[in-house]
């Protein structure tokens, strides 16, 4: 990518910052009958010139491990300092975020990592959607929304890019993954069984020209250090490989390429007794869980399907009939 942010101010709706500046606010999409609907912005505008990198989080806004780094990241950065620019949404959908609720609007109930590229003319995740593409990633050209699993789901870290077709795209796609993710790395092509899958955020931008990479890191509504750590890491390491800040950028080991992933499921009720974690290595036919009945008779023995490593693990106790009990990656 040649994209490259030339000095000036940098002004979403009323949002400006000048040269060498930062500038902070919410940007207004609608209201509700409590008052407006809104998203906070944070723009750092460099004093020399380079790329203009964009970060999300809190799309799903109870994945609280990439909204944290990203606050810390746009409170860590002089813009003094840096090359180029950043724009920054800590919390996109802050109605999911003050009310506490995972994966679906309280508003329309949609998942905004669903709906994209949105809609002018339709309910609020969609003209969140439509804005936050057109208004704040579009005016970029590197993009990272920052993810982690949701309410319940425990979650290995990955890294995915849409594949486009591209050469030079996919290779900024491609490289931004593998300095992002520690291990796993989710490169998707046509087929739509990994993601960043059509319906997402990420492949909208990519269909604009924007590198965007998907990055997930913590789960199950928890704030531990070494998953944000993660997705810090990772922003640092690609903020140095544009030459935004000062410092090489590190890729320590291999990296694991994703091909299909299955998801394993209970075919009895009852209390759920897991043996695997995330990251474990599975085989096929090995037991990932018993289930137990409530006079505590084991009634079935879960077994993997086939070979792979534990990307997800939900993590309820109790399961009946075709629930999800662990998600692998085959890779």
């Amino acid at each position: 990518m040649t994209e490259t942010r030339t000095k000036g101010a940098i002004r979403i709706r009323g949002i400006v910052a000048e040269f060498g500046q930062r500038a902070q606010g919410f940007v207004t999409i609608g209201e509700a009958a409590s008052g407006p609907i809104q998203f906070p912005l944070v723009i750092l505008n460099g004093v020399e010139d380079g790329p203009t990198l964009c970060l999300t989080s809190g799309v799903h806004a109870t994945e609280y491990a990439p909204i944290d780094a990203v606050m810390r990241i746009v409170q860590s950065i002089d813009p003094t300092k840096l090359r180029g620019a950043l724009l920054a949404v800590p919390v996109v959908n802050m109605r999911m975020f003050d009310s506490r609720t995972g994966f679906v609007s309280p508003l329309d109930g949609l998942n905004l990592n669903k709906v994209a590229p949105g809609r002018a003319d339709g309910s609020i995740s969609e003209i969140l959607a439509k804005v936050l593409l057109d208004e704040v990633i579009g005016a970029a050209g590197y993009h990272i929304d920052l993810h982690a699993g949701d309410l319940g789901e425990m979650l290995l870290p990955f890294a995915g890019y849409a594949l486009t077709g591209n050469r030079e795209l996919d290779a900024e796609g491609e490289a931004l993954a593998r300095l992002y993710s520690p291990k796993l790395i989710s490169l998707a092509d046509s087929s739509g069984t990994i993601p960043p899958f059509a319906d997402g955020i990420c492949f909208a931008a990519t269909r604009r020209g924007v590198v965007s990479i998907f990055a997930e890191s913590g789960g199950n509504g928890t704030l531990e250090e070494a998953d944000v750590r993660v997705h810090v890491d990772g922003v640092t390491n690609v903020m140095r490989y544009l030459r935004m800040i000062d410092g090489a950028p590190a890729a320590d080991g291999p990296r694991v390429a994703a091909r299909d992933r299955k998801v394993v499921r209970a075919t009895r009720a009852g209390l759920l007794r897991l043996r695997v974690q995330i990251g474990d290595e599975l085989r096929a036919g090995q037991e990932v869980a018993e289930v137990c009945n409530v006079f505590g008779e084991v009634v079935e023995s879960v077994r993997s399907s086939g070979d792979g490593i534990a990307g997800l693990v939900w993590a309820h106790k109790v399961v009946n009939t075709g629930d999800p009990i662990v998600r692998y990656w085959i890779v």
